[in-house]
């Protein structure tokens, strides 16, 4: 069940560059020579499941990882996290469906920068399968939308959820998996309270919950597709308290 795209900061002269380079890795908290040899790997995952943690991995082979160890210690209760897959598989969704696993995209690489570069690798026969969001919520899995820190704002990554345009050559990629704005909605704010296990607290209002919400000037599910992405609130609240308002200091 092997993914269908190698990431480029995978390749192991490039983790050999950037670990030379050390303490300057390319990004905090990275340090590209104290990865697990998959042994060590598949030991240290199925403790972790034995003993009830939770685990994130970043890249769709790791989901590969999960439902092997999946298959020896259920992980079904524990909403393991596959982040950032650049492709998904048929079967591979199968997998984190059935064992309970949570995806949290980076359409910010996989849909708008890396989707051209993507589709001329793994070829235009699997490009369903290239940030597969449509199929992923059709098999019941949970998405959430994630800009990898960059920009902070999640609108952008709901434009990319509904329009999946690509940046290099201006058309949509994978037009079968476009999502409907109120599904990216649910995956910017109901998914990621899910993902986060904060659901009993965030994601939706209703009574008992935090009051964290924002005051749009326009309504999303209405207005121009191509404004999506530069939408910006007129007021924010946190815990039921006004934390900014547009035109105020």
């Amino acid at each position: 069940m092997a993914g269908l795209f190698a990431e480029p900061w995978s390749d192991p002269d490039d983790a050999r560059l950037r670990a030379a380079c050390a303490p300057r890795t390319g990004w905090a908290g990275f340090h590209y020579d104290c990865g697990l040899p998959p042994d060590k790997l598949k030991v240290l995952l199925h403790e972790a499941a034995r003993a009830k943690l939770r685990v994130c991995g970043i890249r769709a082979s790791m989901a590969d990882s999960f439902i092997d160890v999946a298959r020896y210690a259920p992980i079904d209760d524990l909403r393991w996290v596959v982040a950032h897959p650049a492709t998904l598989s048929g079967e591979q969704i199968a997998g984190i469906r059935d064992n309970g696993m949570v995806v949290t995209t980076h359409t910010g690489a996989y849909i708008w920068r890396r989707a051209a570069a993507t589709l001329r690798q793994v070829g235009k026969a699997q490009e369903h399968t290239i940030c597969p969001i449509r199929s992923l919520l059709d098999a019941g899995v949970p998405v959430s939308l994630a800009t990898d820190n960059v920009p902070i704002s999640l609108w952008p990554c709901i434009w990319h959820a509904v329009e999946r345009m690509d940046r290099e050559t201006g058309g949509v990629i994978a037009p079968t998996q476009r999502i409907g704005r109120e599904e990216a909605l649910r995956c910017a704010t109901t998914h990621g309270a899910w993902l986060c296990l904060d659901e009993n607290e965030r994601g939706s209002l209703e009574p008992g919950k935090q009051a964290d919400l924002i005051v749009l000037r326009d309504n999303p599910l209405t207005m121009e597709a191509s404004a999506l992405s530069a939408v910006r609130p007129d007021m924010t609240w946190v815990g039921g308290k006004k934390v900014f308002a547009a035109g105020q200091d």
